[in-house]
């Protein structure tokens, strides 16, 4: 059989057990093994699908993604998301939907910790809806708020996707998280617009705080500026070139433990070991199983193909760029972030190189489009994650609530594609 038949005929067998909802790690590890047995023989595909794994999760640079996991959950303990909510209520709140805005601040402020979308969803969803409710919030609204804001979290460093995408594209973790900076914050000030554009437009959605004083909101500043110093400190040594980024890892997870301290009793320090363990084992489970398959179509010679026949297309860079980012948005309704930047990158990015895209440029995109696949059905997955939390909203309302949210999206997208100096200004001043 020829080889790249061959891979075609292994990603339709992929998508076929995906579907039928086979865990991605043990559906990609078991196409890419059956895959390697047909083109190079049992032996030899046992033998790659054990060193594989094995030589690429013990990269040093990898250890990155368990000390931030591990500094999200010690921020948590610590409490330092509520007291992240309460300051920001405090300064935006007397805004038209001033209570949405804080929760998307509240949310950009916890992304700096967790670095993970799911676990931002969750936890801000205990803090946030309660408040929501209390003062009349819109339910499509309110959940719309919590769940757009944790998707701020796999853009703001420390993201876990940056992380991933980095180790695949073998690019600069460092550069990576810096470029996340501008397009997060953009991502939460054209929310922020956008909500007082339609709270103003239809006050009846909510109404704004009264009452808050100036004493409040410098009271409140007390609460959070522990994280705020931890957080230019991991991102400033990263930036200066004093620590790579697993050493500034490092002293963020430390940090965030010292911070914890005061309010940690063993059995919270055990929850966040735990916990930690438990979601850098799912990832690595995760990359495991895919490095066996991108390996297989390594093989096949699958990703030059394509790349060759992509960049044969009399059509702009530009053009091509975005017709690839249109794809990323239909597979991020069916596909867990992670498994689909480890599935499709290695294919992608040959022909992302032939174009002379920037592949920090591209990164930053393809997160984003992951960002947006968060909050669209049919997975949707922090919508989901956000109706444990608040059952006695159905799903067609917080799927609702997010379509703004998607519009604003798609608008950012477009920025940054029309300016991708955005994306670069901080990476290209790195020092070292």
């Amino acid at each position: 059989m020829d080889p790249i038949t061959l891979g075609m005929l292994a990603l339709l067998a992929l998508t076929v057990m995906l579907m039928s909802g086979i865990r991605i790690a043990f559906a990609t590890a078991i196409t890419g093994f059956i895959g390697l047995w047909i083109l190079r023989g049992y032996v030899p595909a046992a033998s790659l699908s054990s060193t594989i794994p094995q030589g690429h999760l013990s990269a040093y640079t990898l250890l990155v993604l368990p000390l931030f996991i591990m500094m999200g959950f010690f921020a948590f303990y610590a409490g330092i998301t509520r007291d992240l909510y309460w300051a920001a209520r405090q300064w935006v709140g007397h805004l038209p939907g001033g209570l949405a805005i804080a929760t998307i601040f509240g949310s950009a402020g916890f992304a700096a910790a967790s670095g993970a979308s799911t676990a931002s969803a969750a936890v801000m969803g205990r803090i946030a809806l309660p408040e929501l409710k209390k003062y009349g919030y819109d339910d499509k609204v309110s959940t719309g708020c919590v769940a757009a804001g944790g998707t701020l979290a796999t853009m703001i460093p420390p993201s876990v996707l940056m992380v991933i995408y980095g180790f695949i594209a073998e690019e600069s973790i460092g550069a990576l998280l810096l470029a996340g900076i501008l397009p997060g914050l953009l991502e939460a000030f054209s929310y922020s617009l956008m909500l007082i554009i339609r709270f103003k437009i239809n006050p009846e959605l909510g109404p704004p705080i009264k009452g808050i004083t100036w004493p409040d909101r410098f009271k409140s500043i007390k609460g959070v500026w522990g994280m705020v110093v931890l957080v230019i400190l991991v991102m400033g040594t990263i930036y200066t070139g004093i620590a790579t980024p697993t050493e500034a890892a490092a002293v963020g997870a430390l940090g965030a433990l010292l911070l914890a301290l005061p309010g940690l009793n063993f059995k919270k320090f055990r929850d966040a070991m735990v916990e930690t363990a438990r979601s850098t084992a799912m990832i690595f489970a995760i990359v495991a199983g895919v490095l066996i398959f991108v390996h297989f179509l390594g093989f096949t010679g699958m990703p030059a193909a394509v790349s060759n026949q992509i960049v044969s297309l009399d059509a702009h860079p530009t053009v091509i760029l975005i017709c690839i980012l249109a794809l990323y948005l239909v597979l991020g309704m069916f596909l867990d972030g992670i498994g689909m930047l480890l599935l499709t990158v290695p294919i992608i990015l040959p022909t992302i190189k032939e174009l002379g895209i920037d592949p920090i440029v591209f990164g930053v995109l393809v997160v984003r489009m992951v960002e947006i696949g968060l909050i669209t059905p049919p997975v949707g997955l922090n919508v989901y994650i956000l109706k444990g939390v608040a059952p006695g909203v159905s799903m067609g309302d917080m799927f609702k609530g997010c379509g703004w949210f998607v519009v604003v999206d798609l608008i950012n997208v477009a920025i940054l594609i029309a300016f991708p100096t955005i994306i670069l200004l901080i990476p290209n001043t790195m020092i070292n």
